[in-house]
């Protein structure tokens, strides 16, 4: 059940994503990610900064990569559980992100600047 459960939010993210990335326009790919709410109340902010990267956990392929971010928006702190492509770096410690809510648990992440990580 829980595998399956996870397999539904890895599928219904993807989907979400190319629906935003079409609405980004030609943002480089690598920037934008996408995910579920685990921690923190939902919100938007033009300025949040990443304070961890943790659980990153690859699929059976070792194509992507399943990640929660802990990310400072004002006094908030929020948990984000996203899964991206295993060649883009992940969220990192000091990343500058742009936090938009889809709604009250899909969670789009742009980083504002370079990585401040490579793989």
């Amino acid at each position: 059940m829980r595998y399956t459960a996870g397999l539904l939010v890895v599928l219904l993210s993807i989907l979400l994503a190319v629906t935003y990335y079409s609405a980004v326009g030609h943002r480089d790919e690598r920037d934008v990610f996408y995910g579920v709410l685990v921690g923190g109340k939902p919100l938007n902010s033009e300025n949040a900064l990443v304070l961890a990267d943790t659980d990153c956990i690859p699929n059976h392929e070792y194509t992507e990569l399943t990640c929660t971010a802990v990310i400072t928006a004002g006094d908030d702190v929020l948990r984000v559980r996203y899964t991206h492509p295993i060649e883009v770096p992940c969220l990192s410690r000091g990343d500058k992100v742009k936090i938009s809510m889809k709604d009250n648990s899909t969670v789009f992440i742009i980083r504002k600047g370079k990585p401040s990580m490579e793989h």
